[in-house]
């Protein structure tokens, strides 16, 4: 992959986590404990998958963008 497909591969990474993310809020209120338990179990393990496969594939071929990644979460507050 070139560097702007990595670039697009990681918003679409944070994207998908942000997705989920909001959807564990939405299920906390609607959902019973237990049910939202084991739903933010599994969207922590959906997470960490994207994290894996996306992330760190990207940032491994392309060990500059963690810096990229860094200043535009500072300066913007997302990617």
């Amino acid at each position: 992959m070139d560097i702007d497909t990595a670039r697009t591969t990681i918003r679409g990474a944070f994207r998908i986590s942000s997705d989920l993310q909001e959807l564990l809020f939405l299920l906390k209120q609607r959902c019973s404990a237990d049910e939202h338990r084991q739903y933010a179990i599994d969207i922590a393990r959906v997470i960490d998958g994207v994290n894996v496969a996306l992330l760190d594939t990207a940032i491994k071929a392309y060990p500059e963008l963690e810096s990229e990644i860094d200043e535009r979460i500072s300066t913007r507050g997302h990617i």
